[in-house]
């Protein structure tokens, strides 16, 4: 029902929008007496007239009245709206201030005197029923902005539009809002009122969906990508990329290397974990998810877990690059970081000597890793896993398998923990501490020369390089170079030598670090020139000590024999 108030003072009552005048004229003592007959008997929501100070005056609004003549009557009374700030596609929210035959006249907030129109259909129920009257707000999109005024809408929002309004909204960008109906090959089909769309599934979230069953019958806001003829296509990744730009432009402002940052897990992969930290992701690499060993980030976190992550890296992205992987930028977390370190707290139980068990939980070619404690790993070498040699650690271990080790050194700078693998009777031996005490004190032994440049020791082969051999020998250890083996260019050393085999070496050089560099050329040439010493002196006569004396003494005694 309308109401409008004539210059005369009486009311005029309507039926409902579209409906003829009603015969009489009433006044305001029958017009309450008619209201309160009317509340017995269900009607739709009657419209609240506009509560008008007394020096306004509402004329009839005739029913032929156009569109564009009521706006511009409008106008005439009010002035003429400002459209400052309001562009199509915009989406507004409003005070509904006048009905008319098929329009109602909006105040727009937010912008000083902004006055649209909307059509009053847009403001009907399923039903054809009136929803919204004088006094109400709405919000609607704008759809168009010109000489005629400002038109405004609600069918995107509602989800009921037309071909028409499709493509407008193509052209604004503005978002429709769409029931996600089912999954067809390659995309989802969406209903926007009648009219049936697309949506691809590269278009359906920031990254690509397994699963896009998991939308179906939500209703979802997406921007119109294409329309021709019947065939409207969607896309709701163009509109979470505005507003991760949006959000990302603020979130940068606050991230930095070695800052502490809250994010969401939004991918879990193989390599590691994607991060939401506000509209920028982050990864964080499988070795920076925790301190002990993890067989896949799935065992340690789940898309949509809220994790604390310290700011490792970051590093902007290179838009020329050739590689498509350096144009993004990359911004790398960790979660250990934040975790308490287990070789620290090891320390404290972990003491040189001590014999554990452990589980083998990696080989390599140059030993077996074993754990200690969770997060805790020592390793033994390949020539302390066995008496024997052997080619490769999986000779005589394997991965999970539990063994008993003895505790060699403890680097604490560099966290290592070296071990030498024993038996278990070994094992189970009183401490070598013990032993000691009670044991006879034992002859001091002769402490082992410090190795010097030129010296000549035989070493024992301990481990095999391409570039060379290392050697232990009695006071050290050290390096012969491939250069220093007497052997060929090129030659595979590992042919050529074996672990444990003796070898006759020269120390050529010991560095200020105390690094040794050894030579089985000079320790031959050493040899020969050992030789040629041992048989010159062979061959000097007798009293030759005698500064030559005692060779002519010698001649001059055979001549008198």
């Amino acid at each position: 029902m309308v109401v409008v108030k004539r210059a005369t003072g009486a009311i005029e009552t309507r039926g409902p929008v579209g409906d003829a005048p009603a015969e009489a004229t009433a006044t305001s003592e029958e017009t309450s007496a008619a209201a309160e007959a009317s509340a017995a008997t269900p009607t739709p929501r009657p419209v609240t007239p506009t509560p008008a100070p007394s020096s306004a005056l509402y004329e009839e609004v005739p029913e032929s009245q156009s569109f564009a003549e009521m706006f511009e009557a409008q106008a005439k009374e009010g002035g003429t709206p400002s459209r400052k700030g309001l562009r199509v596609g915009e989406k507004v929210r409003g005070t509904i201030f006048q009905l008319g035959a098929d329009t109602a006249f909006v105040s727009v907030e937010g912008a000083a005197k902004s006055e649209a129109m909307i059509e009053l259909r847009e403001l009907k129920d399923d039903e054809g029923i009136l929803r919204f009257g004088v006094g109400d707000t709405i919000d609607a999109h704008v759809v168009e902005v010109g000489a005629k005024g400002i038109l405004l809408s609600r069918a995107l929002a509602k989800g009921s539009a037309n071909l028409a309004l499709l493509a407008e909204a193509r052209a604004s960008g503005m978002p429709v809002e769409g029931l996600v109906l089912s999954v067809n090959k390659g995309g989802v089909e969406v209903a926007i009122g009648d009219i049936r769309a697309f949506c691809p599934i590269s278009q359906l979230d920031l990254r690509y969906v397994e699963k896009p069953d998991q939308f179906i019958g939500e209703k979802l806001q997406f921007r119109v990508t294409e329309v021709r003829e019947r065939n409207v296509v969607l896309s709701r990744r163009a509109l979470l990329e505005d507003e991760q730009r949006q959000l990302a432009a603020e979130t940068r402002k606050n991230l930095a290397q070695g800052k502490i940052v809250k994010g969401k897990v939004t991918g879990v992969r193989d390599f590691g974990v994607f991060v939401d930290l506000g509209g920028v992701e982050g990864m964080i690499p499988v070795s920076e998810l925790s301190y002990t060993r993890v067989g896949h980030p799935s065992d340690v976190v789940k898309v949509g877990d809220e994790v604390e992550v310290e700011i490792l890296r970051m590093e902007a992205g290179q838009p020329n690059s050739p590689d498509k992987a350096k144009q993004k930028e990359r911004i790398t977390l960790s979660m250990r970081s934040r975790q308490e370190d287990p070789f620290q707290k090891a320390l404290s139980e972990i003491k040189e000597g001590d014999r554990l068990q452990g589980k083998v939980v990696r080989l390599q070619q140059f030993g077996a890793f074993v754990e200690l404690r969770p997060g805790v790993d020592g390793l033994v070498h390949i020539s302390a896993l066995s008496d024997r040699r052997i080619a490769h650690p999986r000779d005589v271990v394997k991965e999970g398998e539990v063994v008993w080790v003895s505790v060699e050194k403890i680097d604490t700078q560099e966290k290592r923990i070296g071990l030498r693998r024993i038996s278990e009777e070994e094992a189970q031996r009183p401490p070598e501490e013990r032993v000691a005490a009670e044991a006879p004190a034992a002859p001091a032994q002769p402490a082992t020369p410090r190795p010097k440049v030129g010296q000549v020791v035989m070493g024992k082969v301990d481990r095999i390089e391409p570039y060379g051999v290392f050697l232990a020998f009695p006071g050290g250890k050290g390096l012969l170079p491939a250069s220093e083996t007497g052997t060929e260019r090129g030659t595979d050393l590992r042919k050529h030598y074996s672990l444990g085999q003796e070898v006759k070496v020269a120390i050529l050089d010991i560095d200020a670090s105390g690094k040794i560099r050894l030579s089985v050329t000079a320790a031959i040439r050493a040899e020969e020139r050992a030789e040629v010493e041992a048989w010159q002196k062979t061959q000097q006569p007798q009293g030759a000590g005698k500064k030559g004396f005692g060779t002519f003494a010698d001649l001059l005694s055979k001549m008198r024999k």
